[in-house]
């Protein structure tokens, strides 16, 4: 028969067409099952389930019917067809960095796709504003002259921020230290002391006159650092497409300063800081999206995790996409899998608490059915939720609407008779997948905390910029990494060092401020007659035999000498300064 009169004549397909073609999809999987148990892989029979479950007495008692149904809608036998068809992967554009940039581009040309001319500019306006804003209104505490900085000024103000995070030193003044082991001469060349920390002092991000204060109803507590945050969100977004797997996580910015953004985690590296959400690709950790934590000031609809993983969906602009989502066990839940899944086209995997509302009871509790050595595993699924319990050194928990029953397999370390040998373990796919993708936020905040600025400070939104302006240069390194154009085998550090080099750009200060210092033959030769200064002060002599090691005190005088300005104690210092060429 042709094809065209095949097609005028079909009518559909007939009841027991359906009842045999179903059929035969169940012989099909009952033989694959077959297949899998010779090959030790799949679940235990119903019977051994149950006879497991009575072993404990103490346990409370799960019935499962022969289906696997333990009362509340989780049963033990897959059935792709209960879940739907999965959602097809159409992201907005080709994954990957959106620009080829070209062979004669250098590192800073990658840096300023996100930190551009205009943006600096923005940063600089601010700066002024505040500078200007605390010179009228505290000028007992701004007396030194303030200038507004430069395009090439405040570049290198911020390479020498990096430079501080690659060589560390345990106070800032240091940096401009003459002393030969503590000496930098990048620093003292580029920019006089004074100045970095007036720029520092008054560096700002948002316009203070606009400022909303606590208490009023357009309060928001991130006020003071949102305009960069929003503006780094939009450059990250245009930038670079993530690939299918992505991860979402929290990071710490570390702070131990007065602010209602600060948090206490324990279990972080920096136990006290300023939480950051943060979804980044799993496969080469690019942060794709930021989100700072206000703290329990702001309230939000639903639980905290839920409303997390849905915000930094919509913020990156990839919710609808049939992107895969990988989260900690304090996101995942089922509700918000199965919200993903149903309104943003979005499937998930993740650990989660046994806690959690709404999981099976028989294979999510202190000891799961038929899950007691290494290897054993359960699965469960309820519309297009799968549980998986495994039992690795712990019973680790999983939730997912990415995966099926399938079985991988893992290497581990195992102590036998006292020698580690390396074996092999059945494990479920979704806790597979879950370790190779739920890396990529600790990847990238691995590289953030390498060399980030570290000194301290009083104000939270310059510890956020900072940690910021590190985030600026991973991205920008995957970037040069991933250009075809250009070498692949820098390393973070070379990378950082290079960076540094084109932002300081030869930048230098200029002459030297403040009073010119007398030449020797003058201190030595002129008449200088002893006088009482307007305050006391410290002697110059015993500061200065003190800092060389020669004296362990300083004096505190009102008298010094008329001609060279200086505090100086009567008559021993007062002579000695006068007399001696090498006096200190």
């Amino acid at each position: 028969m042709s094809s065209d009169e095949s097609d005028g004549d079909f009518e559909g397909f007939s009841e027991t067409d359906v009842i045999n073609a179903e059929q035969e999809v169940l012989a099909a999987e009952e033989r694959l099952r077959v297949i899998l148990s010779e090959q030790g892989i799949g679940d235990d029979s119903d019977g051994d389930l149950n006879e497991s479950e009575n072993e404990d007495e103490g346990e409370e008692e799960v019935h499962i019917d022969e289906r696997g149904d333990g009362g509340d809608g989780w049963h033990s036998r897959f059935d792709i067809y209960e879940r739907g068809l999965p959602h097809l992967f159409n992201p907005r554009g080709n994954t990957g960095p959106s620009r080829v940039m070209g062979a004669e581009k250098e590192v800073l040309d990658f840096w300023q796709l996100y930190m551009g001319d205009q943006f600096l500019e923005f940063l600089i306006n601010q700066t002024d504003s505040y500078a200007n804003y605390n010179i009228q209104h505290r000028p007992n505490d701004n007396k030194m002259p303030w200038s507004i900085p430069t395009l090439p000024e405040i570049k290198a103000f911020l390479g020498l921020t990096y430079q501080m995070g690659i060589n560390r030193k345990p106070s800032t003044k240091l940096y401009w230290s003459t002393d030969p082991v503590m000496v930098t001469p990048i620093f003292s060349s580029t920019m006089t002391r004074d100045r970095y920390t007036q720029i520092l002092r008054y560096l700002h991000f948002s316009n203070i006159a606009n400022e909303p204060r606590q208490g009023e109803p357009n309060y928001d507590p991130l006020y003071k650092i949102k305009p960069v945050v929003n503006h780094l969100n939009n450059k990250f977004g245009l930038e670079y497409i993530p690939k299918r797997n992505v991860t979402i996580d929290e990071c710490m910015v570390p702070f131990k300063g007065r602010t209602l953004l600060k948090q206490y985690l324990p279990s972080k590296p920096h136990k006290w800081g300023a939480k950051v959400w943060m979804l980044a690709e799993s496969a080469n950790s690019y942060i794709q999206y930021i989100d700072v934590y206000p703290g329990r000031t702001v309230r939000t609809e639903g639980s905290l995790g839920s409303s997390v993983v849905k915000n930094c969906l919509e913020g990156a602009n990839i919710a609808g996409q049939g992107y895969h989502v990988y989260t900690d066990n304090f996101f995942t839940s089922p509700n918000l899998y199965l919200e993903l899944w149903e309104n943003y086209d979005t499937a998930a995997c993740g650990t989660v608490r046994n806690t959690r509302a709404g999981l099976p009871k028989d294979i999510m509790c202190k000891k799961p059915v038929n899950v007691v050595t290494r290897g054993d595993h359960q699965f469960r699924q309820k519309g297009a939720l799968l549980a998986v319990s495994w039992k690795d050194k712990k019973t680790v928990s999983v939730l997912s609407t990415i995966h099926n029953e399938s079985i991988g397999q893992v290497t581990r370390s195992v102590n036998v008779d006292g020698q580690f040998a390396r074996q092999e373990f059945n494990c479920p796919s979704a806790i597979v997948d879950y370790t190779c993708n739920m890396g990529g936020v600790d990847k990238a905040d691995q590289y953030i905390q390498y060399y980030c600025y570290h000194q301290k400070t009083l104000k939270w939104p310059k510890k956020v910029f900072f940690s910021l302006l590190e985030m600026v240069k991973f991205n920008a390194y995957r970037l040069f990494t991933l250009s075809p154009n250009h070498s692949s085998n820098l390393t973070f550090l070379q990378f950082s060092c290079l960076l540094i080099k084109g932002l300081i750009n030869g930048y230098s200060a200029g002459v030297r401020r403040g009073r010119p210092l007398l030449a020797p033959d003058q201190r030595l030769i002129q008449r200088h007659m002893p006088t009482t200064l307007n305050s006391k002060g410290r002697c110059h002599v015993c500061y200065m035999r003190q800092k060389n090691g020669k004296q362990d005190n300083i004096r505190q005088t009102k008298y010094g000498c008329s001609v060279c300005g200086k505090h100086l104690c009567m008559p021993q210092c007062f002579t000695i300064y006068h007399t001696e060429k090498n006096y200190c």
